[in-house]
């Protein structure tokens, strides 16, 4: 199962899914919104991370140990612009 963190402009960590607002330092075990495959995280980015949102211009995909399996970042001048080019190992 994957996890989603997005990162901030700011370099903050956010669990996606996760009942605390605060950044996080590590990836806590057994919280978060889990996805079967990426597929279903790049689904999920695109709705839930529009270009409007500028605040988070990366994404990073963590497996179950927290690891980060893939990464996608937004294309554009500072991360701003709408697709989102993805990195997987």
């Amino acid at each position: 199962m994957l996890r989603i963190v997005a990162v901030s402009v700011r370099g903050h960590r956010y669990l996606d899914g996760n009942p605390s607002p605060h950044p996080i330092t590590e990836v806590p075990a057994g919280v978060g919104t889990r996805f079967p495959d990426l597929a279903a995280v790049h689904h999920h980015v695109h709705q839930a991370y529009p270009s409007g949102l500028s605040a988070f211009w990366r994404i990073e995909v963590v497996d179950d140990q927290g690891r980060v399996v893939a990464r996608g970042t937004r294309d554009g001048i500072n991360g701003t612009g709408r697709r989102w080019m993805w990195q997987t190992g």
